[in-house]
């Protein structure tokens, strides 16, 4: 007897990772490997082909698995991509890469070139993410202008779209990761003529929900994948959302990974004066992956700047972490006590260490400075679409007992979302919902798998 099986796959910044899932939900099979950029500094990219060749190998593997059955006996009905936004790949007109894909945190964005040709409220009000070196749009001017053959492009796929066309799926927008590319009219759902003007008509012309069946799997691909449905699960951050109960109207997700993320989804179209407001806060704007919901993220260093304090305490794994957290919480912060000052993505500052500051101390003073941070952006997504009426919160460090003691504070109740690689496993489900095995969730956001 064949086994039914739903492949997801979540290209990383870190790793692609793939789940291999039953029609219940059930992981069956996992696997990761390192997503493979290359590096220069502050510089990144990454060849496309080989990047697909990655995401395709990983997703053959756990199909493969021999936890799924004999040799043969699993059948994979739907294939989900979820991944990484602002990176994308631009083809040209026979569909070969004619230049490397930039990461979405490398700096080489032509800001200066964007802002002579865009004003940036303009930009704001129609994209719904700051003008600055992430979004595609920039990447985009920046390689046209410095990559030869870069202008020959006639197509730019984010990194979704573009495994899910190796796969033999179709060339497609997905409404999720194209708010992110600076290339879109989020408050229209259509592609920004203003950026068509700057960079060419470079979005294909289908739009999509994720979930939406974009083609089947074919070609020169394994054999174990053909014939499944393909979906473009969307942007990381939101399929973990939707798989961990957190993708409906009012609801808060909060993923604590290396950047905590703070999504808002609300279940309407914001004003432009909404977007340019949020926009000027730091909070971007664009659609989710349900149709008809649009969302707010905001993104702060809280994880990231963690693990240099508790390396810095000597507490570098899970169980001198969750020790440091038992003694933190029976520490007392008073006033004499050290502070963290600033932060960013290179470095933070620590002051105040006086006789007497113990590890458990300062580890109370990091985990409540630093989740203080994203005190702001909650409050003023508050204030923009309405108070939240659920928060789940995701990610490792949740898992400390002073973070969770920190988290209460901050969030009042809050659900923990206890899923391994929710991103992949959300894409999973959207590859069911494709091949027609599995329902879109409704109003309540709840990913229904069959009983």
């Amino acid at each position: 007897m064949s086994t039914e099986t739903l492949v997801g796959v979540d290209v990383g910044t870190t790793s692609v990772k793939a789940v291999a899932c039953s029609l219940s939900g059930e992981v069956l099979a996992s696997a990761s490997r390192p997503t493979p950029w290359r590096r220069d500094g502050a510089h990144a990219d990454i060849d496309a082909r080989e990047l697909a060749d990655v995401t395709i190998a990983v997703c053959a593997e756990v199909a493969s698995d021999e936890r799924l059955g004999a040799t043969g006996s699993a059948v994979v009905r739907g294939i989900g991509v979820t991944g990484i936004a602002e990176t994308g790949v631009l083809l040209d007109s026979a569909g070969t890469p004619c230049a490397p894909a930039l990461a979405w945190f490398d700096p080489r964005g032509d800001v200066q070139a964007l802002r002579e040709r865009v004003d940036r409220t303009e930009f704001q009000r129609a994209t719904g993410v700051r003008l600055n070196s992430k979004p595609s749009i920039a990447k985009i001017m920046w390689l046209q202008r410095n990559v030869p053959g870069a202008d020959r492009a006639v197509r730019h796929l984010c990194i979704g779209e573009w495994i899910v066309a190796t796969l033999g799926g179709d060339e497609v927008t997905e409404s999720s990761l194209a708010s992110r590319t600076g290339l879109f009219d989020v408050h229209e759902r259509t592609v920004w003529s203003a950026a068509t003007e700057i960079v060419g008509p470079l979005m294909p012309d289908r739009h999509v929900w994720a979930g939406e069946k974009v083609g089947s799997a074919a070609g020169d691909i394994p054999s174990v994948l053909r014939g499944a449905a393909l979906t473009v699960a969307g942007h990381d951050h939101q399929t973990a959302s939707l798989i961990a109960g957190a993708c409906r109207d009012g609801a808060l997700f909060d993923s604590m990974g290396t950047a905590e993320a703070l999504i808002r989804t609300v279940a309407r179209t914001l004003t432009r004066d909404e977007m340019q407001q949020l926009t000027d806060l730091d909070i971007s704007v664009g659609w989710g992956v349900l149709p008809g919901h649009q969302i707010l993220l905001a993104g702060r260093l809280t994880g990231l700047s963690l693990e240099r304090v508790s390396s810095l305490l000597g507490a570098s794994d899970r169980a001198s972490r969750l020790a440091l957290g038992e003694q933190a919480l029976q520490s007392v912060r008073g006033t004499q006590a050290p502070r963290i000052e600033q932060l960013d993505n290179e470095s933070l500052t620590i002051t105040g260490v006086t006789d007497g500051v113990t590890p458990a101390l300062m580890w109370r003073v990091a985990v409540e400075d630093l989740t203080r941070i994203v005190d702001e952006p909650l409050a003023q997504m508050d204030e923009a679409v309405g108070p939240r009426g659920s928060s789940v919160v995701a990610g490792g460090w949740i898992h400390n007992p002073m973070v969770a003691e920190a988290k209460r504070k901050q969030l009042g109740s809050y659900r923990v979302s206890e899923l391994d690689e929710p991103g992949a496993l959300g894409a999973a489900f959207l590859g069911g919902v494709a091949a027609g095995l599995l329902s879109r969730p409704q109003a309540d956001g709840t990913a229904r798998w069959l009983s």
